[in-house]
C-alpha cells in the first residue's frame, strides 16, 4: 500500500492507478447494497427457487452475452466508451430496483419481479466484465498490477465491511420497504462517482483482431473456434478446466448460504450485515498477508494450496446451527479467498494470450457460466430432496475433489515466484 503514497500523478500510468483505486472506494457503496439483494427478494416473497435464480440465470446471460461481447471488443482499438456505458446501464436498474414496492405486480409476485429486474441488469455488466480484465491489464504495467488490485481490494473491502455493518442496522431498524428502497438509491448515487472517477482514466488504443472473425456462424462453428483456442494454448485450457472442476461444489453451494441462515437459522438483516462485515475485514487482511506470502513462493504454490480449502466453508456451515460460530468460520474463509483470488488472478493473466484477451476473457467466462448457470438450480433441487445441511456439506466435499486438479494438472510450471523471476531477468 505504501507505493501508492510515492505515486507520481504526472505519469499516466500512475494517475491510473490512482483513479482506479478511489473509483473502488465509491463502487463499493453499491456492491455493499447488493448484498442484501436476496433477502430483498426473500422479505418480497421469492421462493427458494426464485432466490437460486438471482445466482444462475445471470450466468446463463453470461454464457449468451461474452463470446459476442468478446468478439465485438476485440476489433474495437477505442473500447473504453462501450464499457462504460455498459456499466451505466447496468447501475442504472438499481434505481428500478427501488422502486419494485410500488410496481404493480399482477400475476407474479413483487419477489419475483426483483428477481426479473436484477437478472436483466446482469447483462450489460456481463459485457463490462469481457473488456474490464483486458483494460486492467492495459492500463496498468505488470510490475504495478499485484498492488493496485491489492489496493483495490483492500479499499474494496474496507468499505464493504463498514458500509455492509452499517446497511444491515438501518435495515433492521427503518420500516420496510422504504428502508430498502433508500438504500438502493444511495448506492446508485455512489456510483455515479465511480463512475466519474473511471471516466478518467487513460486507455490506450487496444490491439485489434484480424477481420477474420465477423459474420454469422452456427453455435457449432463457434464451439469448434473455442475448442481450437483452448487447445492451442494449454495453460490456458488448463486454468480453464481445473477451475471448472473446482467451481461446480461452490456454484452448488451459492444460493444456499442465505436461505439457511434466514430460513433455517432465522437470522435478520443485522446479522448478514455482521457477517458481511466479518467476511470483509477478514478479506483486507488476506491480501495484505497472502500478497506478502506469494512473493516469495509464487503463485502456483499457493494457488493449489489455497483452492483446495475453499470447500471447507461450505462443509462448516452444514455442520454449525449456531450464528454466531458461523461467524468463526466466516472470518477464517475471509483470510483464505484472497490467496484464492491473487493467486488465480495473475495466473489467469499469465496464460491468456496477450493478442487476443477479450476474445479468451469470453471463452473463460462463458465456460464459467455455463456451471454458475446450472449448478445452483440443481442445489437448490437437492437441498428442496436433502434439505439445506447435508446439501452444503456435499458441495464441500465436491469442491474440494475438483480442486484436487490444480495439483494433477498444474496450470505453470514450478520454479515461479517473483524473487527467482527477478533473479532470472
Amino acid at each position: 500500500m505504501h507505493r501508492l503514497f510515492r505515486l507520481d500523478l504526472t505519469q499516466v500510468e500512475h494517475r491510473n492507478a490512482w483513479y482506479l483505486v478511489i473509483e473502488i472506494f465509491w463502487a463499493s457503496m453499491l456492491s455493499a447494497a447488493a448484498t442484501f439483494n436476496a433477502a430483498y427478494a426473500i422479505r418480497l416473497g421469492a421462493t427458494n427457487t426464485h432466490v437460486s435464480l438471482l445466482t444462475s440465470v445471470p450466468a446463463l446471460i453470461a454464457v449468451l452475452v461474452s463470446i459476442p461481447a468478446g468478439r465485438f471488443l476485440a476489433r474495437r482499438a477505442k473500447r473504453k466508451p462501450w464499457l462504460m456505458w455498459a456499466l451505466w446501464l447496468h447501475r442504472s436498474g438499481f434505481l428500478l430496483v427501488a422502486l419494485v414496492p410500488w410496481l404493480p405486480a399482477g400475476w407474479i409476485s413483487h419477489g419475483l419481479m426483483l428477481v426479473i429486474i436484477l437478472v436483466v441488469i446482469s447483462a450489460p455488466a456481463h459485457f463490462f466484465n469481457v473488456g474490464w480484465f483486458p483494460l486492467l491489464s492495459e492500463v496498468i504495467p505488470e510490475d504495478m498490477r499485484a498492488t493496485v488490485i491489492s489496493a483495490r481490494n483492500i479499499f474494496y473491502n474496507v468499505v464493504l465491511s463498514a458500509s455492509g455493518l452499517l446497511f444491515g442496522f438501518w435495515l433492521e431498524r427503518i420500516v420496510f420497504p422504504i428502508n430498502y428502497q433508500v438504500l438502493y438509491v444511495f448506492g446508485f448515487l455512489c456510483s455515479v462517482l465511480s463512475m466519474f472517477y473511471l471516466t478518467k482514466v487513460d486507455v490506450p488504443d487496444s490491439p485489434t483482431t484480424p477481420a477474420g472473425l465477423p459474420g454469422q456462424k452456427s453455435l457449432k462453428q463457434r464451439w469448434e473456434e473455442s475448442v481450437q483456442a483452448l487447445t492451442g494454448h494449454p495453460g490456458f485450457m488448463r486454468i480453464t478446466v481445473n477451475t471448472l472442476l473446482h467451481g461446480l461444489g461452490v456454484w452448488l453451494a451459492l444460493p444456499l448460504y442465505v436461505l439457511f441462515f434466514v430460513r433455517q437459522l432465522g437470522a435478520n438483516e443485522g446479522w448478514l450485515g455482521i457477517n458481511g462485515t466479518v467476511a470483509s475485514l477478514a478479506t483486507i487482511a488476506g491480501y495484505a498477508l497472502w500478497r506478502w506470502i506469494i512473493i516469495r513462493r509464487g503463485e502456483p504454490s499457493i494457488l493449489r494450496l489455497t483452492i483446495m480449502c475453499v470447500g471447507l466453508y461450505p462443509i462448516a456451515v452444514g455442520l454449525l446451527n449456531s450464528l454466531p460460530l458461523i461467524l468463526i468460520a466466516t472470518l477464517f474463509n475471509g483470510l483464505l479467498v484472497p490467496g484464492v483470488n491473487l493467486s488465480h488472478f495473475n495466473t489467469l493473466l499469465k496464460v491468456t494470450p496477450e493478442r487476443d484477451r477479450p476474445g479468451y476473457t469470453a471463452i473463460y467466462i462463458t465456460l464459467a457460466n455455463i456451471g454458475a448457470f446450472i449448478c445452483p438450480l440443481v442445489g437448490v433441487a437437492l437441498a428442496n430432496t436433502f434439505g439445506l445441511k447435508p446439501t452444503l456439506i456435499a458441495c464441500g466435499v465436491l469442491s474440494i475433489l475438483g480442486s484436487t486438479s490444480f495439483w494433477l494438472w498444474p496450470v505453470v510450471k514450478e520454479p515461479n515466484t517473483r524473487l527467482e523471476a527477478i533473479k532470472v531477468e
